[in-house]
């Protein structure tokens, strides 16, 4: 698992603690990298990330608790609480918020239009402040999903307004304190202190440059977490349930539905509940979200038949979280959702195209070379595996069908052809 995590061109290079888990019991944990590479202090179990996304399960999850207790409801029109918002189209409810099906614009979107190029300067006022200016949804709310920080912005502060105390007192109090989760917490406006925290980095000539730009306001984002304490949250998912109650667990991980009564579609085959995309990926269950800041990039998955999960924090901009954690799984011997089964190879031939497409395997994917009376000499393309079963190489893909002797190549919404398996022989 460590080889998933290494950077072997940077002696000294910020990195990535990742963990496994089994029946809410962490099973492996590895810490590769440095928290701060001034001071040479490295990454551990310990160490605060800023959580970007995956904060938002913990605000939904707040939400819930005070669902649960009957003193906020799904249906709830958020005017009720958030009176300084417009009267839009048609209502929006506190599901809405969660679900991100409100058409509530981006708020960090929204900073940086007005000109404010580091999200990490503004406050929870300005933010604020913008969305309630905004005279239009960008849809009718309840009819598409469209994912949206200012939604979990508006969501955190009917949190606040409901129980009259500040979002990040009540997610301690509700929340972490519960479940011993020591070291994590939202931020209300402020940074955390120096020397606590993972700094963040990108690279910059041979090294890396510092860059904490992340807002310091709770919602959407804001959860400082470290790995030790997402152990604690899932020891309670699995079996604590002091916080995951079963009332919690219906409204977190049911999945909510457009005003219709069909279910929403994420755009990647998955629907979302609260803070947390989930369906079916090649015929597994699955419960994930990412974070990504400028330079935090983290991927967080359940396999609730399974009953594991596996989790990636990192304070480095350059990297995919989701390719390291795939790698993680892998190393685990456990195949990412949705990742094809095997990796086609051989020879195969497009009439349509007059080309011959030759696949070989790669560790990650297959390369591809093209050969075809349209080009001087073949061409080697890379086509990474992905989670809808296929294969990706920029806007091309191609995707195994039932018959191994058949291929589908797509590019984009432009064409849909088929590939056939060929001899040797034919492409001479």
């Amino acid at each position: 698992m460590r080889a998933a995590l290494s950077d072997p061109a940077h002696a000294l290079a910020p990195g990535c603690v990742a963990s496994t888990f089994a029946q809410g019991q962490p099973v492996g944990l590895v810490a590769q990298g440095y928290a701060d590479l001034a001071d040479q202090r490295p990454l551990d179990g310990d160490s605060l990330f800023y959580a970007a996304s995956v904060s938002k399960q913990f605000t939904a999850l707040a939400a819930a608790t005070l669902i649960a207790q009957g003193k906020l409801a799904l249906d709830d029109d958020v005017r009720q609480y958030l009176p300084e918002l417009p009267v839009y189209d048609a209502p929006i409810t506190v599901g809405m918020l969660m679900h991100h099906t409100s058409g509530i614009r981006d708020s960090l979107g929204l900073l940086r239009m007005a000109g404010v190029s580091d999200v990490g300067t503004a406050s929870k006022d300005d933010a604020l402040d913008l969305l309630f200016r905004q005279q239009h949804t960008q849809f009718t709310p309840g009819t598409r999903y469209s994912y949206s920080n200012g939604g979990y912005l508006l969501l955190a502060e009917i949190v606040e307004r409901v129980v009259g105390e500040a979002f990040a007192d009540y997610a301690r109090r509700a929340i972490f304190a519960p479940l011993g989760m020591e070291r994590s917490f939202f931020l209300n406006d402020n940074s955390p202190a120096a020397g606590t925290f993972a700094h963040g980095y990108v690279p910059e000539g041979d090294g890396f440059a510092l860059r904490d730009s992340f807002p310091r306001f709770s919602g959407s984002g804001g959860l400082m977490l470290s790995m030790n304490d997402l152990a604690r949250y899932e020891y309670d998912i699995e079996q604590g349930h002091r916080v995951w109650t079963p009332e919690v667990t219906q409204i977190m991980l049911a999945p909510g539905r457009y005003t219709d009564g069909s279910l929403i579609d994420d755009g990647g085959g998955l629907a979302y509940g609260g803070g947390l995309h989930l369906g079916e990926k090649g015929g597994q269950a699955v419960v994930v979200h990412t974070g990504s800041a400028e330079a935090f990039k983290h991927a967080y998955l359940r396999l609730p038949d399974q009953h594991s999960a596996f989790a990636v924090l990192c304070n480095r901009g350059d990297w995919k979280a989701t390719d390291r954690l795939k790698a993680v799984m892998a190393a685990s011997d456990v195949r990412y959702p949705g990742m094809p089964l095997s990796s086609p190879e051989g020879l195969f031939h497009s009439s349509e195209l007059n080309a011959y497409f030759r696949l070989t395997p790669s560790d990650d994917g297959i390369a591809v070379e093209v050969t075809s009376p349209f080009i001087a000499a073949p061409v080697v393309q890379h086509y990474e595996a992905d989670d809808d079963g296929g294969f990706h190489h920029e806007t091309m893909s191609i995707t195994p069908t039932d018959n191994p002797d058949r291929l589908r190549l797509k590019r984009g919404t432009t064409a849909e052809l088929t590939l056939t398996r060929v001899n040797q022989e034919a492409a001479q």
